[in-house]
């Protein structure tokens, strides 16, 4: 078992999750009553951490804010209206669920924006996912209307590190099984001067054949630390996302032991149409999406149940009581399919 670093305690205490955003959001609350404010929108890739950063705002401000999550495609104006009789500082949560992209698909974002228009008194602080951002930002300047932009940032392996590690009292085992690659002989060059008639030399590159492989440089270098090795790993399939690196370490972890052979490398093998692709814009683009909004988005040429079967089958979205959304460990590689074929940016 590893020897905790001095201080570790101290730091598991510490640490506060989206520290420097959540802090933005709480000093605009806070001078909201001497009528500086600005509305703020929050944008994020799924799983990045938009819930925590709005849960810990509703949770620091009870009596201030009203609180008001989209689950599902907003299809009345009477969600919109609804937030007139509310507090003055409004909360609206999963805000990409007020467009579609479909002919007519902006009439609930245009009420909403109208209402923002109209009303001076009140502020407005939501949550976006950012690739839904992106495109309303270039189609619909959504921007314009929200001064102030937080993006959920992307954590490097110590931040995620103690983010993880924050949950757990208890101590955590890291165990190295991964067998190193085999010692290769390698073959580098140097050069040398060659002496040369008359006095002359030159030099030129001279083959030098590396029979021990470098192994006699490794028994100097330190090992590195199975924990470091660990998040770096995690760190790396996830790009630094917090929501999908916590889903690696929890189905890497065997408690209280954490093998870095169980930490998976999936491989990024996409063979999409461009209909099943459109379709998998979709769901990254709403996170979390129900088959009736899918089919009421997806064109009728698309068939909705074959579509998500072929989706399904090559790991990359998945199904939660009737939602379907982008499977955690191949966010990224779904990410890079719909950038090479420029239907997310």
């Amino acid at each position: 078992m590893e020897d905790e670093p001095a201080g570790q305690e101290m730091e598991k205490e510490d640490f506060i999750l989206f520290e420097k955003e959540i802090t933005r959001i709480q000093d605009a609350i806070d001078a909201f009553p001497k009528g500086e404010f600005s509305h703020i929108a929050l944008i994020g890739e799924p799983f990045a951490g938009q819930n925590t950063i709005m849960g810990e705002i509703r949770e620091k401000n009870p009596g201030t804010v009203t609180y008001i999550p989209f689950f599902n495609v907003v299809k009345g104006k009477e969600a919109i209206t609804s937030t007139y009789g509310t507090k003055d500082i409004v909360l609206m949560d999963r805000c990409h669920f007020l467009a579609l992209r479909r002919i007519g698909g902006f009439a609930m974002l245009d009420a909403f924006l109208d209402m923002i228009s109209m009303s001076d008194k009140k502020m407005f602080i939501t949550s976006w996912n950012s690739f839904t951002w992106s495109y309303l930002r270039a189609v619909k300047d959504i921007d314009k209307f929200f001064p102030v932009v937080i993006e959920v940032p992307k954590m490097d392996s110590k931040a995620l590190m103690s983010a993880v590690l924050s949950h757990y009292e208890g101590d955590i085992q890291f165990i190295d099984d991964v067998e190193p690659p085999g010692e290769q002989p390698v073959v580098t060059t140097k050069r040398v001067r060659l002496p040369l008639p008359f006095g002359y030399s030159r030099d030129i590159p001279w083959p030098r054949l590396n029979i021990g492989g470098g192994t006699s440089a490794k028994t100097t270098e330190e090992e590195p630390d199975a924990k470091k090795v660990a998040f770096d790993k995690i760190t790396r399939i996830a790009e630094g996302n917090y929501g999908v690196a916590l889903r690696i370490w929890e189905r890497s972890l065997d408690y209280p032991e954490l093998k870095l052979s169980r930490i998976p490398d999936p491989p990024c093998a996409v063979d999409l149409d461009i209909n099943e692709s459109f379709l998998l814009n979709i769901v990254l683009s709403m996170e979390s999406i129900s088959f009736t909004d899918l089919a009421e988005i997806a064109s009728p040429e698309i068939d909705i149940e074959q579509t998500l079967y072929r989706l399904t089958r090559q790991g990359l979205i998945e199904e939660d009581k009737g939602y379907y959304r982008v499977n955690p460990e191949t966010l990224n590689c779904v990410i890079s399919h719909l950038r090479r074929i420029r239907m997310v940016w």
